[in-house]
């Protein structure tokens, strides 16, 4: 039998023992070690310091950037846009989408990968994350001088080529750009092993670029390509030890503030980089089309047994009196035809390998394909030309010269000429809309409704 004191001793040992295994518990390990500065810094190279506040975590993306340079953006916004007899002021001439992934420096599309950190924050700055937007304001060409009362088009600005001007768009609020700056809080940032933010390029918003023609706006050709427009970030905020572009706020006027240019902005916005102008180069139109093209009801045995049903599409074309056969093409300079499936229906078409080594898709998906449930599934609509040879549907309009593979074929390519007046000559060609299973074998066709629309599209490559 063990005396008070004994038992007492003994409950202080086991006291004393689990004290000590829980203090053990506490201290922090080097994982837990971490920089006591707060605020963002500009992450480029990898930190295995992990008292310092650049630190990276071993297994994420980091990488040099160099920020908004004149040189950014290269080939996020290719365009070919044409002023012709065809268009009239207020037309819109071309019309492209990108992320931040395409809006950095480096010579070429893609200079950014979606995780790759650009960024890192304290816990601390966990409401003083910002993406900024604005246009050039710095520029009198590119981005200062607003169109929009001449234009008649709200929030369009001077562009660096004549009889053109632009609006920029961020799609993820719907906000028009202006010169103003305008700003948007950081969402869905990740966080480290320490805790603190990773800003990286996928958090970013993306941007869509409308060039509209206005001879009347005053816009010049400026061969010094520079930004139309910036995507910038902002860091931290009083009392915080690291700031990035801390000069920047909500309203202010891009011609005075532009903290933290060009090293702590990610992004620019430049498509005159990779924009083709034809001006006054002559070419043809659609006059008119099949309107509607109904397919009759097949079952789905019909289907899997590689049955389809063809239906003829008919175009009608004008061309310019000078335009000749040698002008009908997809190289530089030529006109081209496609048939251009919209980007929902192209978006269906993508996943299931129905593409091309291009942009082009195989096949037109239905509306709603994959999402809605009366909608027939493992079928669409693939193009042919007379002679049988597959024709593909054009997805990007304003992307020209890679013929086929995109989608473009020659304008007068199996077309008939059906007459001529003083300024025009006529033309119809026929294209074979075919609806069938497109893999049987591999995609179980389902019974439900098919609708789908394309546009014909005529432009000079």
């Amino acid at each position: 039998m063990k005396t008070g004191s004994e038992t007492m001793c003994a409950r202080q040992s086991a006291c004393v023992a689990t004290l000590v295994l829980l203090a053990m518990a506490l201290v922090p390990g080097s994982v837990l070690a971490q920089s006591k500065k707060t605020g963002c810094w500009k992450i480029e190279t990898e930190t295995t310091d992990k008292n310092s506040e650049k630190y990276t975590q071993p297994g994420l993306t980091y990488s040099p950037w160099t920020g908004a340079v004149s040189s950014a953006g290269k080939e996020a916004y290719p365009m070919t846009i044409q002023i012709t007899s065809f268009s009239e002021d207020g037309d819109l001439l071309g019309s492209t989408v990108s992320s931040l992934h395409d809006l950095g420096a480096g010579g070429n599309r893609g200079p950014y990968r979606s995780e790759q950190v650009l960024f890192r924050c304290s816990p601390e700055a966990a409401y003083a994350m910002y993406e900024y937007y604005s246009t050039n304001g710095s520029s009198a060409t590119a981005g200062s001088w607003d169109a929009s009362q001449l234009s008649g088009i709200a929030g369009t600005y001077r562009f660096p080529q004549k009889d053109v001007v632009s609006r920029v768009t961020n799609l993820d609020t719907g906000d028009v750009v202006t010169r103003n700056w305008k700003m948007r809080p950081m969402s869905g940032v990740d966080r480290d092993e320490q805790n603190w933010f990773l800003v990286k390029v996928k958090n970013f918003s993306r941007y869509k670029v409308d060039l509209f023609q206005c001879k009347r706006c005053g816009s010049t050709n400026d061969d010094a390509q520079q930004p139309i427009a910036y995507v910038a970030f902002k860091g931290g905020s009083d009392g915080h030890d690291g700031k990035i572009s801390s000069g920047l706020s909500p309203g202010a006027d891009h011609s005075s503030n532009y903290s933290g240019r060009p090293d702590e902005w990610p992004g620019a916005i430049n498509p005159k980089l990779d924009l083709k102008t034809r001006i006054n180069t002559v070419t043809c139109a659609v006059r008119n089309t099949t309107p509607m093209v109904r397919f009759p009801p097949m079952s789905v045995a019909e289907l899997n047994s590689y049955h389809g049903v063809t239906m003829p599409l008919t175009i009608d074309i004008q061309c310019e009196k000078n335009f000749i056969n040698n002008d009908s093409g997809t190289s530089a300079l030529k006109t081209a035809m496609g048939i251009m499936a919209r980007e929902e229906n192209a978006a269906s078409a993508r996943p299931l390998a129905l593409v091309t080594g291009g942009d082009a898709v195989t096949y037109l998906l239905s509306d709603g394909y994959g999402k809605k449930l009366n909608v027939a599934k493992g079928v669409g609509v693939k193009l042919t030309r007379p002679n049988n040879s597959d024709m593909y549907f054009l997805t990007k309009r304003y992307t020209t010269e890679y013929g086929a593979r995109d989608g473009w074929y020659p304008v007068l390519q199996d077309a008939t000429q059906t007459g001529s007046d003083t300024n025009w000559n006529y033309y119809t060609r026929t294209v074979n809309a075919t609806f069938e299973a497109f893999k049987p074998k591999q995609y179980t066709v389902t019974p439900g409704k098919y609708n789908a629309t394309a546009d014909v599209v005529i432009s000079i490559q």
